[in-house]
């Protein structure tokens, strides 16, 4: 309990200001590193590994991982164990690797899973600069002494899709790369129409939170722990969102959620701002039929060419782990190897290395992205990570949770923000003290 308040309180102290970050000692000087070595000992090892909050399946684990793992390293054996962190920590056991995304490393810091993977980084001269900014940045920042948390695998990234068939009925002309949410919405209500009885929707809001990320802002306040909801940006934002649920035709019969309305099954839906990573491999494991394309996602007047942050993907070595080498060296060779990194970009889940020629392949084996604008999508560049924060959760829970009052009109925005961030206050003070 005591590593996990002094682990917490080195983590408030460091997000106070992103501004702030310790570099030094996370990249090693000195020549390119070599592939990774197998470990000396040649004895079988079994080496567990956790995924949490992603979607990827047991086959492309077996695929993009665990085969290339046994070509490089046939003495380890991996296996897959998907139990709740939660679940896992209190029974006092933990896989030797962990993999999950960024937005909830905050868990594992709370649990007091990660190892600090510093010394071994410079002991197998693992290259920090060879990963993707500003992911990498934030990787380094997790660590005000120099400590090393986790290694980006994958990373996600924001695009614009749309339904080509929607936009030739109407005669709107498709969304053009560097397209801003004001264009958006002005193609949204030409987009939002009736025909032979089936309700059609340009496009459907993004939550709150999305825009609190394209801009870097954090919901929660880190000296105090009270959330950063009711505040002048996040009624911008909200006025922002509130206009499109406005559009005749967006919200029918006072119905929220909104029925009947989805890009991908029932194709009624125009534009659809999402991941581009999870909704091609969405339409590739349906067998989705559309004839569609992809473009840069929208980006924000006041800040063009920036979209939200890439929603990486980590892996580390658990404090628990009885294999620490042999963990890290499996983790160094899936997040370095060209081989390895080149197979997953091609399998549509981006490289979370700077290699623009590896990059440049995202999505070629992938049939459904076939002679689709990959690229445009790429282009705009990923705003940088907030500093982790276990409140942030329920912080974000809070603001996104307004959605139905503002679709409907219920209540205004200044008493939405007030009783969200209220309600959020009372659930953080609550689970600080569950924990003490």
């Amino acid at each position: 309990m005591k590593a996990r308040k002094a682990l917490a309180g080195s983590l408030l102290a460091l997000s106070l200001g992103i501004t702030t970050a310790c570099t030094g000692g996370s990249a090693p000087e000195g020549p390119a590193p070599q592939a990774v070595e197998p470990s000396k000992t040649k004895e079988p090892v079994e080496l567990i590994i956790s995924p949490y909050w992603l979607s990827m399946s047991d086959q492309e684990f077996e695929d993009l991982m665990f085969k290339p793992l046994k070509e490089k390293f046939p003495h380890i054996t991996m296996k897959l164990d998907r139990t709740d962190p939660i679940k896992m920590q209190a029974n006092g056991q933990f896989p030797d690797i962990f993999y999950t995304a960024n937005s909830r490393l905050s868990l594992y810091f709370d649990l007091n899973i990660p190892y600090d993977m510093s010394q071994l980084v410079k002991k197998h001269n693992l290259d920090l600069n060879k990963f993707a900014k500003p992911n990498i940045d934030w990787v380094r920042e997790l660590g005000p002494k120099g400590e090393i948390y986790g290694i980006p695998f994958d990373l996600n990234h924001m695009a614009l899709f749309y339904n080509k068939d929607l936009f030739d009925k109407r005669g709107v002309p498709y969304p053009k790369e560097g397209i801003t949410w004001d264009e958006l919405y002005d193609l949204a209500k030409k987009l939002t129409y009736v025909e032979n009885g089936v309700q059609y929707r340009g496009v459907l809001p993004q939550n709150p939170e999305f825009f609190t990320r394209v801009k870097s802002t954090p919901l929660i306040d880190a000296q105090t722990n009270k959330s950063l909801i009711d505040t002048p940006e996040n009624k911008v934002i909200l006025e922002r969102i509130q206009r499109f649920f406005q559009i005749p035709g967006m919200i029918v019969n006072n119905e929220y959620p909104i029925k009947g309305a989805d890009f991908i099954k029932d194709q009624t839906v125009a534009m659809y701002v999402n991941w581009l990573t999870d909704v091609s491999s969405t339409m590739q494991a349906g067998n989705v039929t559309m004839n569609f394309d992809i473009t840069a996602a929208p980006v924000l007047t006041e800040l063009p060419g920036l979209t939200i942050d890439p929603g990486a993907k980590l892996l580390g070595v658990s404090n628990t782990s009885q294999h620490k080498e042999e963990a890290f060296e499996v983790i160094q060779f899936l997040t370095t190897s060209p081989e390895v990194q080149s197979r997953i970009n091609r399998r549509a889940r981006l490289t979370a290395l700077a290699d623009e020629t590896i990059r440049s392949q995202f999505g070629a084996d992938m049939e459904v992205l076939k002679g689709k604008n990959v690229q445009a999508a790429l282009k705009v560049k990923p705003a940088k990570m907030i500093p982790p924060n276990i409140h942030t959760i329920t912080a974000a829970g809070g603001l996104n949770g307004v959605l139905k009052d503002l679709a409907l009109g219920t209540k205004d925005i200044n008493t939405l923000l007030r009783e969200a961030q209220e309600a959020a206050d009372k659930k953080i003070e609550q689970d600080m003290k569950a924990k003490k």
